[in-house]
Parts: C-alpha cells; structure tokens; sequence
C-alpha cells in the first residue's frame, strides 16, 4: 500500500531546509541565469506558469474568515498601504530623480520595484518573529487585489513619460500570474475549511520555493547577454540604491507602525509586508513590457532582499523564535 506520511515528512524536511538557505537561493538563481544565459531561452514560456503555481500555493494559505475579521479593524491595512504604495515610492522615485537623473530606465526599474505587491515570503518572516498572522494574510491580499492597478499606475505616473509603458499589458499579466491562482487558493482553503494546510500546502511549499528560483534564473538569462556586455563600474551605484532600499523600507514601515499605536504583533507583520516585494513579479514585468536595463534593478532586489530581511529582522526585533 502506498505509504503518504514519509513524503510529506520528507517534504516538510525539504522546505525547512530551502527555508534556512533563502538568503542565499535567490541571489544564486541571479548568478546561475548570468551563466547560463540564452542557453534556457527555451524556458521562457514556463514563468508565467511557474509564478501562478508559487500564487496559487501562497493563496492555500489564506483563509477569508480571518480576512474579514482584521477588516472590521482597519487601521493597520491603511498604515500598510501607506508605507508600501505612497512613502515607499515616492521615496524611491525622489532618489532615483537626483542619483539617475539621466538613466531613465534604470529609474523606471526602480519605481517598478516598489510598486510591485507584497511578498508571500513576508508572512514566512512575519511567523518567524511572532507577528500577525491573520493580518500578514490580509495584506498579502489587499495587496494582491490592488496590484493590476496599483503598479501600473504607480510606474505611469512616477516614471519618465519617454519609457513606454504598456499599462493594460501589465494589470492582464498581474490578473493572471497573481490575482486569478490566488483567489483559486483561497476558495480551496474555504471549501476544506483550512484542512487543505494540514496536509497538502505543507507538500506543495518546497514546489514554490523551487518555482522562485526557476523564475529567477530563466529571466536573468532573458537579459544577461546584454548585462553582461554593458557591465560596468555604473552598476556600483545601481546596486548600493537597491541595498539602501531594501535597508531603509524595514525602520520606515515599522516607525508607522508605532506611531499609528498599533499593537508590536502588527507592527511587525506591516514591517515585513511594507519591505519584502514580489520581486519574481517584478522580474516577469521588466523583461516582457520594458527595455532591458529596467530589470538590473530588479536583480539587485532579487539580490539583497531575503540577506537584508534577516539583518533587519534581527536588529529590530533579535534572534528569530523558534517556531
């Protein structure tokens, strides 16, 4: 008789090591694409399958009871989208005005990474350091659900007109790499009554961490050969705005945080939610409606996130808890 409980035990094994070695999967899925180059040109047309499955799977994990409760109370949704869709960008699109004035993709490419929505890794982070988990959930998807308009407008107004923008493009390849597989899981997690996370989602979470990195990887290799030859001592300032970034996002939203007089619980979930992006999405929208410096940003994001997450995660709140 086939035996269940040894895979999934296998499995969960699985994800608790892919966990531990995050800060480092991601930043050698970039190293990989740059190597392998047009050598997996050929994947190209998996990503958007890829990235549906990853948003399918984070949407397992979301139940709309506990949508509905932290709702009726607010407060903390309106915080969040105020770090993560108003100070954030328009931070990122000041900085970007004085530093590459003259680079109006690079520019582009940053804006782009923080108009992007929340990470599914922000709730991972979030559970880490005991934060809300009802509400790191909610935010993943009011951010979801904004997205299709959110970004595209948000890189409309605050990038150069002269980059070509293709703003119905987007909001369709947002609906259905995000928005679509999302609500299919969260419609399965209300059908099983949450019996789908006891056994299943467990499963599938090393699937998803595995998907990232085939994203990052195939889609670095879709720009490589033009990085590569243009790679230049001008990517140094390049990648110190996309660490200051990715530094500076976790004391703001927490400060809102606090000054809102939330509670430390969501304090911290708004803090991982405000400062991790979906920068897979990030990465899939650069290369299919943008010129191909847009996405060296969005490398460098893929670069620093999950390393600058565990540093700030530990000087903001200490060492992690076990779980």
């Amino acid at each position: 008789m086939f035996q269940f409980l040894p895979i999934e035990a296998a499995l969960r094994r699985l994800n608790s090591q892919l966990d531990r070695i995050m800060p480092l999967l991601t930043p050698s899925g970039v190293v990989l694409g740059l190597l392998l180059g047009t050598r997996v040109a050929w994947m190209k047309p998996s990503v958007t399958i890829l990235f549906a499955i990853i948003t399918f799977i984070g949407g397992l994990g979301i139940n709309s009871n506990a949508f509905f409760k932290v709702v009726k109370k607010p407060k903390a949704i309106f915080v969040f989208i105020i770090g993560a869709n108003v100070v954030m960008p328009l931070l990122t699109y000041a900085i970007a005005a004085m530093v590459f004035r003259n680079q109006q993709e690079i520019a582009t490419g940053l804006i782009l990474l923080m108009a992007i929505p929340t990470a599914i890794t922000g709730y991972i982070w979030s559970g880490i350091y005991k934060g809300n988990g009802a509400l790191s959930l909610t935010l993943i998807l009011v951010s979801t659900l904004l997205a299709p308009i959110l970004t595209p407008y948000t890189v409309s107004l605050l990038a150069n007109t002269s980059v070509r923008i293709d703003t119905a493009g987007m909001m369709a390849s947002l609906v259905l790499m995000v928005v679509i597989p999302s609500i299919a899981g969260i419609l399965i997690n209300n059908a099983t009554k949450g019996k789908v996370n006891d056994h299943i989602t467990p499963c599938l979470k090393p699937f998803s961490k595995v998907g990232l990195f085939l994203i990052i990887v195939i889609n670095t290799a879709q720009v490589s050969e033009r990085l590569l030859a243009n790679a230049s001592w001008a990517y140094v300032p390049i990648a110190l705005t996309c660490a200051f970034l990715a530094v500076i996002a976790y004391p703001i939203s927490h400060t809102l945080g606090r000054i809102a007089g939330l509670a430390v619980q969501e304090s911290k979930s708004i803090t991982f939610a405000s400062s991790m992006r979906n920068i897979s999405a990030a990465l899939v929208l650069a290369i299919a409606y943008f010129p191909p410096e847009t996405a060296l940003p969005v490398i460098f994001g893929i670069v620093f996130q999950q390393s600058t997450c565990a540093v700030m995660a530990y000087v903001l709140y200490g060492r992690k808890k076990p779980t």
